[in-house]
């Protein structure tokens, strides 16, 4: 083949990639990377790319220009306004569903019917980032937060997983900080991002999703990709495996080894020190234990079988821990997985995943559920 035929060739192939780009962009497709590797917390959305998320479901998102998955705010507090802080990880953030339909938006129409009368209107701003763990969103909550001058702060706790994010030896994530306790304190340990390994991937994976994220024919080839992956990977899993997916079974156990029980010590004390400074800034804290897939699946034998196959009788323990922990500590607390638990089951439906995989995330229904508990909680509260 001459060189005249390569060019041809080239400059077709280059031609037909163009085209398609543009096609892209005139019907509005795309699959951004939403993150970015940060110094400060391991890793934090990107202000202002908005896109196509396709995981567990498709959904428009669009990243604040604070940074965060939601719609912008003022920073100063309008008069006659309740404002309330939400921290939480890709619960809290809810890419499997619409803005308005996330818990914390549902939790804010739910809070307008309440507050009515008092002539008060609520906004509630997410804080929430997928991935996070409660030492991230103990730092968001020290630098984001107080600017907007909440009057109330709310932990959403997602069980399954917060716990173990906050002991370096079992979660092992490479790019995320964590506290220790040091004579009871908590000290931060960021070593792990202060290396050269953490400074090269951050200035790699800035170059290469910056081109990503201008490319919607690249972004379209990957996530057809991810798609197919992901669809071969829970061809065959089993509905137990389903429900607990990426959930460590020891959680639902009294921690026996040094790891867990430094993560439950941690976890603890950081949820402390959460409503030790909202209460400094002059804000309420309020902490929401979520729901894991098993605890509220909509059959009772499947929750029983799923609890004898990781040795426990009791799929509650760390919320009845957390719970019983937030009370001695005299900070209100919501413990969802009971409610939504008995709501599965007297109304037959599903609050995680969907008609494909029964685990995962909420789902809307879990969401407005969920939304509508915390709501009516708070309205109490606040007469």
């Amino acid at each position: 083949m001459n060189k005249t035929n390569l060019a041809t060739i080239f400059i077709s192939i280059l031609a037909s990639l163009v085209l398609i780009e543009i096609g892209l962009r005139l019907m509005g497709i795309s699959y951004p990377e939403f993150n970015r590797l940060d110094f400060r917390y391991g890793w934090s959305p990107r202000p202002g790319v908005q896109g196509t998320y396709a995981g567990e479901s498709r959904t428009m998102m669009k990243i604040n220009r604070a940074g965060f998955r939601d719609s912008d705010h003022a920073v100063e507090k309008p008069d006659g306004v309740l404002r309330i802080a939400v921290l939480g990880d890709s619960f809290t953030e809810a890419r499997e569903v619409a803005l308005e339909d996330t818990f914390w938006k549902v939790m804010e129409s739910k809070l307008a019917s309440c507050l009515k009368a008092k002539d008060i209107r609520p906004e509630v701003l997410s804080f929430g980032v997928n991935g996070y763990g409660t030492a991230q969103e103990l730092l968001v909550l020290q630098d984001k937060v107080w600017q907007y001058d909440p009057d109330v702060v709310v932990l959403a706790f997602f069980t399954g997983n917060d716990i173990w994010n906050n002991s370096r030896q079992l979660d092992g994530h490479k790019d995320r900080p964590y506290f220790t306790l040091e004579d009871g304190s908590l000290a931060l340990d960021d070593s792990n991002r202060k290396t050269l390994r953490f400074m090269a991937k951050k200035y790699w994976a800035d170059i290469k999703h910056g081109l990503f994220n201008n490319l919607r024919f690249i972004q379209v080839a990957r996530q057809a990709y991810v798609k197919a992956k992901t669809k071969r990977r829970h061809k065959d899993v089993s509905a137990t495996e389903q429900l607990n997916a990426g959930l460590n079974p020891d959680l639902y156990l009294p921690p026996e080894t040094p790891a867990w029980q430094n993560g439950w010590a941690v976890s603890e004390e950081i949820i402390r020190e959460m409503s030790r400074l909202s209460k400094s800034h002059g804000a309420e804290f309020w902490l929401v234990t979520l729901s894991n897939p098993v605890q509220v699946f909509p059959d009772r034998t499947m929750r029983e079988r799923a609890a004898r196959s990781i040795g426990t009788i009791d799929l509650l323990y760390p919320d009845r821990r957390l719970r019983e922990m937030a009370k001695k500590e005299e900070i209100p607390v919501i413990t969802l997985a009971e409610t939504l638990g008995e709501h599965a089951l007297e109304n037959n439906v599903q609050l995680h995943g969907n008609e494909v995989i029964i685990g995962g995330h909420w789902n809307i229904l879990g969401h407005k559920i969920g939304g509508e508990v915390i709501a009516k909680n708070l309205c109490t509260a606040l007469q």
